[in-house]
């Protein structure tokens, strides 16, 4: 079934939880992803994953994360904001659940305002690879920067996975550590870890979503996952001309395997598609 429906939540949520009942702690990892990706407003599956990042995981930012998306996605479900207060005593005591979340709402504040800080930076900027758009960000000298590169990318590696120990839910940073192991290091599986936690981080961020699904189908050469990644993409930024010529140029290399395929008329979405077309097409 979740090969036929690669993006249905409910199959994707209950094969997690098959593979969790058998030990596989990394599937479970990436199909309870995938099913918060599905759809992100299900408050349920949100505390089930982050029930299970916190028992299996031990990873109590992550989990303290997921576990607010999934009351702030269904305020009104009691068991919901039930196992959200369980896990709050758990981690704080009776007394520290307001200092807990003070403490993580004032990280969320500090995270946005390095967002914006290296979100300006690559704006103006326009460099050749995640090293040297991170050397911009640093106010680290960019001829430098180009002629040391290669001596320098176990450095760079150190300073995204220290920004993103600091802020484990930043997608920022998570996107670019992703670009930086696709495009420097060539370690797409472990790019797609951290694009699928940079979209849980932030849902509706069309072109990290985008990024993804052109991941997917050169990682997994899964025309129907990436398929439903790449009109995701499309739904949250239609306005976004580099997301809609990604998808463009998806539907076009994949153009031919479409041609007679059983399930394009479940999945694929006419609006977006002439869209994309158009866009390929300006």
């Amino acid at each position: 079934m979740v090969d036929q429906y690669p993006c249905h939540p409910l199959f994707l949520k209950n094969y997690a939880q098959v593979l969790q009942s058998k030990g596989d702690l990394q599937g479970a990892v990436e199909y309870y992803s995938r099913a918060t990706l599905a759809d992100p407003e299900d408050g349920e599956i949100l505390v089930q994953y982050a029930k299970f990042v916190w028992e299996n995981l031990n990873d109590q930012d992550r989990a303290l994360s997921y576990f607010e998306r999934a009351a702030q996605a269904a305020p009104q479900d009691s068991h919901v904001l039930a196992a959200y207060a369980s896990f709050l005593w758990e981690i704080g005591g009776d007394g520290e659940e307001d200092e807990a979340l003070q403490d993580h709402i004032q990280i969320e504040e500090e995270e946005r305002k390095k967002e914006i800080e290296i979100s300006t930076s690559k704006e103006e900027i326009e460099l050749v690879s995640p090293s040297l758009r991170l050397a911009a960000a640093l106010g680290i000298d960019v001829a430098d920067s180009t002629a040391d590169e290669s001596s320098n990318v176990g450095n760079v590696e150190e300073y995204y996975k220290k920004m993103i120990d600091e802020s484990p839910n930043n997608p920022l940073f998570l996107r670019n550590y992703a670009q930086f192991l696709c495009q420097s290091k060539e370690d797409l599986p472990a790019a797609e870890e951290f694009y699928m936690r940079a979209i849980l981080a932030d849902p509706r961020d069309g072109e990290i979503i985008s990024q993804y699904a052109k991941l997917v189908w050169e990682l997994h050469h899964d025309r129907n996952k990436a398929l439903c990644y790449f009109e995701r993409a499309v739904e949250a930024t239609p306005g976004d001309s580099h997301v809609l010529a990604a998808y463009a140029s998806f539907l076009w290399e994949t153009e031919d395997e479409e041609e007679g395929d059983p399930m394009q008329d479940c999945i694929q979405i006419p609006l977006l598609h002439e869209q994309a077309l158009n866009a390929a097409n300006a």
